[in-house]
Formats: structure tokens, C-alpha cells, sequence
């Protein structure tokens, strides 16, 4: 006994799926830009974004500008190459950094390690 003679408009829906599937066109394939923006010396980063100089302290609790500040708990800090960085190896270190308050707790959220090409543009 077959089932599919039993149920003609579970066939035809399984037929015009297969048209459907050869009718689409076929994936493309996304070319990678030539220069990213990392390798060029800048990025780009939120509109609002702040300059400072980060000092990391006993995780939560961080220097931003000479003020103590905490970090939220998804606190995230890059690298100049993009890379996520764990904050605690860079403790008692001077950073300067963009960074990005959240704005209900008005906590440290992320912040990205500056190259001295970023450093050297001014944020408006």
C-alpha cells in the first residue's frame, strides 16, 4: 500500500516545493572587504562613545578618568585588532579607551583599546 496515491495534495505540495527549490537562484557567495577597518587604523565606533584613560581594578570595580566607576556585569573590552580581551591581565595598566556607559545603570559597558592612530583623531 502506498501512502502517496492516498493523499494527492500531500504529492503536489511535495512537487511544488521541489520546483520552488529549482527555480530559486543560487547562493552568491560574499566577498570580503580588501581593507578592513582594523587593518586601516580606525574603526568605527558608536556615536556615543567617550575618550578616557581606563584603570582596571579588582573586577568590578574600574578607574575611568580618576573616578571609580563598576562594570556591568557583560563588560566587554577589545583589543585594537578586535579581539575580546579579559580585563583582569591588564590590572593596574593605564588605557586609553572608548568607551560606552549603559545608560540606566550608568555603568562601564564596553570599552575598546585605542591605537595611537585612533588616539590621535579627536571625538566630536
Amino acid at each position: 500500500m502506498h501512502r502517496c496515491f492516498r493523499f494527492p495534495l500531500l504529492r503536489a505540495l511535495a512537487g511544488s516545493l521541489l520546483l520552488l527549490a529549482a527555480a530559486a537562484p543560487p547562493a552568491q557567495a560574499q566577498s570580503a572587504p580588501a581593507v578592513t577597518a582594523a587593518a586601516a587604523g580606525t574603526r568605527n565606533f558608536p556615536p556615543d562613545a567617550q575618550r578616557g584613560k581606563l584603570v582596571i581594578g579588582t573586577m568590578p570595580e574600574v578607574m575611568l578618568n580618576g573616578k571609580p566607576i563598576r562594570t556591568t556585569p557583560g563588560f566587554r573590552l577589545f583589543s585594537p585588532e578586535g579581539r575580546l580581551l579579559m580585563a583582569y591581565q591588564f590590572a593596574g595598566q593605564n588605557l586609553l579607551v572608548n568607551y560606552v556607559i549603559e545608560p540606566s545603570t550608568q555603568w562601564l559597558h564596553t570599552a575598546w583599546v585605542l591605537t595611537p592612530e585612533e588616539a590621535a583623531l579627536k571625538r566630536p
